[in-house]
């Protein structure tokens, strides 16, 4: 028995990792059963830490216990097993390396481009150089970098490009991620470092409107590589006053979602030098929170940006993907349009020659409109031409005019001007969520020349589900593609319009996302950005980190499904990777939204209040946003935060009271557990009163049927009632999805909860608007933000289906440590399905076809795990490590004895 895919901090040999008690985690190969372990952990090859033999199946959350840790430390650490024989097995090796731990590491400055900005102005980007000797052999080199703002560096004429829009996104008032490279390899005796600083979230376009200097105008760089010699000796390069600065460069203009302009008949001058900055980088700071400072040195501040720290991301990098190559259409008019084929969240890359000045515009969109051309309707906004005031917004917000001339936003172009020879041209500071690029301009193409790159978090890819219906199939990889598309160092809603971290999205798709793809470093870092930003009353914005416009998303913070995201995203978190650790790191986050929350019970009016019984556990003061997104039918008239919504807080106080009174349990908060389960109770009394007992369920509306039997609110006849209720409904409007933004993700489990698996089938498989299958049928490649289709092509929450497909389908559950379930549902016009998941504890199969009258299932489950195997036909049964294989026969649910565990169960 070995040790396989070994990781620390759920990450593969991470470079400038920041904690000095790192865990461990493996799965096993070979054997049965895992009995022991050791691991041992050397630096400089002298051992630092001997586990001993350890007598334990654990994989995972293994603890370092060795000698302390310093800045800078490369560890090796190996690990070897003994199987279910007590035979030791082969010893596997990995390593990490630690970032700059101590604020005294950090010599460098802040350095900015020689140039005070004005706030109404965009900027070329930044240019910074150093040019110095290494005289002598090089044992290793680091550099450390971060910025305000997005850099990239290039060492020797070379490129990084291990982090991509570097140094991600964070709240810059409260915490700076900084990246660690290793450049050993790109030094030479000769050596020069070039560093480019551009806008980002900074001081770039932000949320739907396009708001500029969330952050503040002057982004700022620092930099510092450490060149370890053969002889023992340390060369450090800072960023100081003495780096070459100019912005004379090619890239004219650059912005995360406008674009960039590109002249490439220019290089750097380098003229002039940087200018040292201090710590904030500029007092003009809006609502930043973070002083002007003095001094320009990182350390000054304890390691800090006045009150924001510089520290490692933890977190996998952003980088370059898949690539496509695209086919040339003509649209009207002969407008020449790239079509790449899929829609992606990403860049351009190519290759041109025209004459020296000629000039050409690329467009990416989404979508084509009926003359061929790039549609970007369903994406952008409107802003000012002259910038945002605070009145401005105010009246964008509440009217949504602007008022004299104006821009669209986001703009997703990129102007090109050629040299005169032949150019090559890659985005280094943009992102754009495309399929189509159209061109602009006399220059002439060749399609082959250009390719789209897909930029995302680099994530493992975990679960793949694969079935006889290829319309299913397109629908996972939809939904696989919308992930990549928004998962870019945070999970953000779309890659367009608003491009935020929206938390109602990240709660519904999380185990959705953690089936597809390992989530576990991401939303570890994403948990971080949560707790930076929740407010002192208890609540969330509703998207983070903070991206401006706080009138509007703090305001919606506090919506239902939305601020759940405090304490699901934990909790689901911690039942998938079986993390104790997440519980305890948020748990004061999540006990202060359970007192916001108790806190403000009882309905808005007071005359209302008055005449309800069960007024002390209503739920619906703030600002909450429903149902959000069903189909247009279903909206009421007053829709969205204008409109009061009782019965669904209501339904979500009791839901939240529920799991954080669970949560409270497992960490032994025995009086906030006791707390959280009197007010539970009082609001299911307080649904049951006010919306069950009123009729309120007896309605076509799927989502309000699907919400209390979803969260826990129903039970007995009542539950039974709700349940051929909702059937009804969906009978009645064809096995069409009537669902919006929150229900849609219960709208599968709760039909087979309720012994109507074949009716859940029917929806899936339904082809007509709304359904996911009809987004499919009209070539969709990434899952839409409304049924209509007239918005964003790009959310990927609705395509939260898709845990279906995995843990009822496929039937693959992940039930605590080395513990799994795998209990198939055969259904609907499927002749089989597969669905493999790299689960934290090893590989796991699922797969059942029909043929000839029967139904064959297989189940492959891995080493050192047990798994409960159910079958429809009634068979149970606890099995180990290996491949499993059953019969039964195809029309079981229609014996007489099915029929009447059926009866019993219902």
């Amino acid at each position: 028995m070995k040790a396989i895919h070994l990781r620390t901090e759920n990450l593969k040999e991470p470079l400038g990792l920041g904690t000095t008690t790192p865990r461990f985690y493996w799965n096993c190969e070979g054997g049965i059963t895992q009995t022991a372990y050791k691991i041992v952990a050397k630096r400089e090859g002298v051992i630092i830490w001997d586990s001993g033999k350890i007598l334990s199946s654990r994989m995972t959350h293994i603890a370092y216990e060795g000698l302390p840790l310093r800045s800078r430390d490369r560890v090796e650490w190996s690990v070897t097993l003994w199987d279910e024989n007590d035979q030791p097995g082969e010893k596997v090796q990995s390593w990490f390396e630690l970032g700059l731990l101590e604020p005294s590491d950090w010599t460098a400055r802040w350095i900015a481009g020689d140039y005070k900005p004005k706030k109404k102005e965009r900027y070329p980007v930044d240019c910074f150089c150093r040019t110095f000797s290494v005289e002598k052999l090089v044992a290793k080199a680091r550099l450390y970098a971060t910025a305000r703002g997005v850099y990239d560096v290039t060492v020797n004429g070379k490129r990084i490009e291990e982090f991509i829009l570097a140094p991600g996104m964070t709240d810059y008032r409260k915490r700076i991620q900084y990246q660690t490279y290793d450049v050993t390899a790109l030094l030479q005796q000769e050596n020069t470092v070039e560093l480019r600083l551009a806008d980002g979230w900074y001081r770039g376009s932000s949320a739907a409107y396009g708001v500029t200097n969330v952050y503040g105008t002057q982004t700022s760089i620092v930099a510092q590589l450490e060149i370890a010699l053969t002889d023992g000796t340390i060369q450090t390069y800072v960023t100081d006053d003495s780096w070459k600065w100019s912005n004379d460069g090619p890239i004219r203009f650059a912005d995360l979602k406008d674009g960039e302009i590109y002249d490439a008949r220019r290089k750097p001058g380098y003229g002039k030098t940087a200018k040292v900055v201090n710590g904030s980088g500029n007092s003009n700071t809006v609502k930043a929170g973070a002083g002007s400072g003095s001094g320009g040195n990182v350390g000054d501040a304890g390691g800090s940006l006045n009150s924001a720290k510089l520290t490692a991301s933890n977190n996998v990098p952003v980088r370059e993907k898949e690539r496509f190559t695209p086919i040339l259409l003509q649209g009207k008019n002969g407008v020449r349009v790239l079509d790449f084929g899929q829609n992606i969240a990403g860049y351009l890359e190519f290759t041109v020659k025209g004459q020296s000045g000629s000039k050409m515009r690329l467009i990416c969109g989404e979508v084509l409109d009926k003359d061929g051309r790039v549609d970007l309707s369903g994406i952008q906004e409107s802003r000012p031409a002259k910038g945002w005031s605070q009145m401005s917004l105010v009246k964008k917000l509440l009217t949504n005019k602007v008022s004299g001339e104006s821009d669209p936003t986001p703009r997703q172009e990129i102007r090109f001007v050629c040299s005169g020879g032949e150019d090559h041209y890659k985005t280094s500071f943009a992102v754009f969520g495309f399929r189509y690029v159209q061109v602009e301009g006399d220059i002439t193409i060749c399609p082959e020349d250009f390719s789209a790159i897909a930029v995302y978090s680099d994530m493992e890819e975990t679960g793949s589900f694969v079935c006889s219906d290829e319309r299913i199939n397109r629908l996972v990889e939809n939904t696989r593609w919308s992930m990549k598309g928004n998962f870019l160092d945070i999970p953000t809603d779309c890659p367009t319009r608003e491009r935020l971290g929206w938390t109602g999205d990240a709660q519904i798709f999380f185990d959705t996302g953690a089936y597809l793809m390992d989530t576990a470093a991401f939303f570890g870092k994403w948990l971080k950005d949560m707790e930076d930003a929740q407010y002192k009353d208890g609540l969330l914005p509703a998207v983070l980190p903070y991206q401006g416009v706080e009138m509007m998303y703090k305001s919606t913070g506090s919506s239902v499904g939305w601020a759940d995201a405090v304490y699901l995203i934990p909790y689901r978190y911690y039942r998938r990777y079986g993390d104790r650790s997440i519980l305890e790191r948020t748990w004061p986050m999540v006990e202060k939204y359970a007192e916001y929350l108790m806190a403000h019970l009882g309905m808005k009016s007071k005359k209302e209040a008055k005449v309800n019984l069960h007024n002390a556990y209503t739920y619906e003061k703030g600002v909450h946003l429903g149902e959000w997104l069903e189909p247009e039918e279903f909206r009421d008239k007053v829709y969205g935060a204008q409109a009061k919504y009782p019965e669904e807080c209501t339904a979500y106080l009791y839901y939240a009271m529920e799991t954080i009174g669970e949560i409270a349990d497992i960490l032994g908060k025995d009086n906030m557990r006791e707390r959280c389960l009197e007010t539970a109770m009082g609001a299911k009394a307080a649904y049951d009163a006010l919306f069950v007992k009123t009729g309120a369920l007896d309605t076509d509306r799927q989502a309000k049927l699907v919400r209390p039997l979803a969260l826990g609110l129903l039970d007995g006849e009542t539950k039974k009632k709700a349940q051929e209720r909702l059937v009804q409904a969906v009978e009645h409007y064809n096995y069409r999805v009537g669902t919006g933004f929150l229900s849609t993700p219960f709208l599968l489990p709760v039909l087979t909860e309720a012994g109507e698996t074949e009716t859940a089938y029917k929806m899936l498989e339904n082809t007509e608007k709304p359904g996911w299958l009809a987004e499919v049928l009209e070539g969709a490649t990434t899952i839409w933000e409304n049924w209509e289709g007239n918005l964003s092509q790009n959310h990927y929450s609705p395509g939260a289906v898709c845990q279906w497909l995995f843990d009822t389908v496929a039937g693959i559950r992940v039930e605590g440590e080395n513990r799994l379930t795998v209990a198939p549902m055969p259904g609907g016009c499927l002749q089989y399905a597969e669905a493999v998941y790299l689960s934290p504890y090893g590989r796991v199969l699922s797969r059942w076809e029909k043929k000839d009258e029967e139904i064959s299932y297989t189940v492959e489950i891995p080493v050192n795990v047990t798994a409960e195997i159910l079958l429809p036909d009634g068979t149970s049964e606890t099995a180990g490590s290996g491949v499993h294989t059953y019969l039964s026969a195809e029309d079981f649910r229609d014996t007489e004895k099915n029929k009447e565990n059926k009866n019993v169960e219902q």
